[in-house]
């Protein structure tokens, strides 16, 4: 498996240990009858996009792991500030091992949120 494909595959598996836990949890998911944003389709998305993390497009593979991190957010399931400071390191130890150029970091314009 490619850096890029293991960083992506393990940004999966970590989404998926999270919405199994909250599965476990026996919390009432409230959007279970949504065919996108249900944790059973969230948890298909992490088995597939792990599963096939070499073989699918780059692009589909990125919109899918934003897709799920914004749904974990909004569940209050994962923190975005700290879903940045894990898979930063992920991707630009993989960027390192696949020659491509680290892209730059460019603060927020806000100025005051400390995960800029």
């Amino acid at each position: 498996m490619s850096a890029l494909g293991s960083a992506t595959a393990a940004l999966f598996q970590r989404y998926a240990v999270i919405i199994e836990a909250e599965k476990a949890s026996g919390a009432v998911d409230p959007l279970a009858d949504d065919p996108y944003l249900s944790l059973d389709n969230l948890a298909w998305m992490c088995s597939h996009g792990s599963a096939h993390s070499d073989s699918l497009p780059i692009d589909k593979i990125s919109r899918w792991l934003g897709c799920i991190q914004g749904c974990l957010a909004m569940r209050g399931l994962a923190d975005l500030g700290r879903e940045r400071d894990v898979s930063r390191p992920l991707f630009h130890t993989a960027y390192k091992a696949s020659g491509i150029e680290i892209p730059s970091s460019r603060a927020r314009d806000t100025g005051s949120d400390p995960r800029a």
